[in-house]
């Protein structure tokens, strides 16, 4: 079984790449690979609450992340930079994640053997 990290940095308001790598995230662990996920940079708005706005036309495919346990993806992330940056606090994210500094970080990309970045 191969260690796999999927790196999300893209909001999930320009672009469909949260979206996507949400289905390449449950695609791989559905075929057994040992996944890991951190969210960085824009993505960590990812993980906020999500409410659907009729005038937006984005899903709030966000309320997936849930699935995570189902699919046993256990191993989720956040950068801890990132979230001061943006001035949110782990406590008002949507799913349980484990808070990672830029050590952390290190240490997590080391024990992989393929990293993908969306």
């Amino acid at each position: 079984m191969r260690n796999i990290l999927l790196l999300q940095r893209s909001s999930p308001f320009n672009d469909s790449k949260g979206r996507e790598a949400l289905d390449m995230i449950l695609a791989m662990a559905a075929v057994e690979h040992n996944i890991s996920v951190l969210f960085s940079a824009d993505a960590v708005y990812q993980l906020l609450p999500t409410q659907d706005h009729t005038d937006f036309k984005l899903k709030a495919y966000p309320r997936s992340f849930k699935l995570f346990t189902l699919y046993d993806i256990e191993q989720v992330y956040v950068c801890q930079q990132s979230l001061k940056q943006r001035g949110i606090n782990a406590a008002d994210l949507s799913i349980d994640v484990t808070v990672l500094d830029s050590n952390g970080i290190a240490e997590l990309f080391a024990r992989q053997h393929q990293v993908i970045s969306s």
